[in-house]
């Protein structure tokens, strides 16, 4: 779509869109980065290399949000083991009132990852939060708080890639 084509046209890299960030916002980057370079391509993240899929993922998110200084770190994570992934990072402001439109949101939860093929087609989303975050009451469980969920981040991610390479084998 010619959208989400333009706009990770426009989209800062990991590097740029992190360096921007204030003192404070950086060491809690730091830290999670630290803890996400722990994710190795093992388990449900093996596949990871081998795909073949050239996708990219667009994420909406802000430097000042502490689930971006989470999940940031692990969505970094699947593209620096998947080789064909690409990464492209844009605020809120620059994701603007046609994503807002394309996903029917009133707000756009961050960060808000759209993993997109190679024609910029959305082919899913990872919003906010890994679904293993949230407790039976609905609350955000301690273990998140603590990131030490970030695999869990990276295997949502890595889920939706994996659908749409087996997708590209059937076709």
């Amino acid at each position: 779509m010619q959208y989400f084509k333009t706009l990770f046209a426009a989209a800062s890299t990991y590097h740029d869109f992190t360096a921007q960030a204030e003192e404070k916002d950086i060491e809690a980057l730091k830290q999670c980065e630290k803890l996400a370079k722990a994710i190795r391509n093992e388990g449900e993240l093996a596949r990871l290399p081998t795909l073949q899929t050239a996708c990219n993922i667009l994420v909406v998110a802000e430097m000042w949000c502490p689930d971006c200084h989470k999940n940031l770190p692990a969505i970094r994570r699947v593209t620096q083991l998947a080789p064909h992934v690409g990464l492209g990072i844009v605020t809120r402001e620059q994701a603007g009132e046609a994503f807002m439109a394309h996903f029917k949101l009133e707000k756009i939860s961050i960060p808000f990852a759209v993993v997109l093929d190679a024609d910029f087609t959305p082919l899913g989303q990872f919003i906010e939060r890994p679904k293993s975050a949230w407790d039976e009451e609905g609350k955000v469980k301690e273990s998140y708080r603590n990131a030490e969920l970030l695999a869990d981040t990276a295997q949502e991610i890595a889920a939706i890639l994996y659908r749409a390479e087996d997708a590209s084998r059937t076709v």
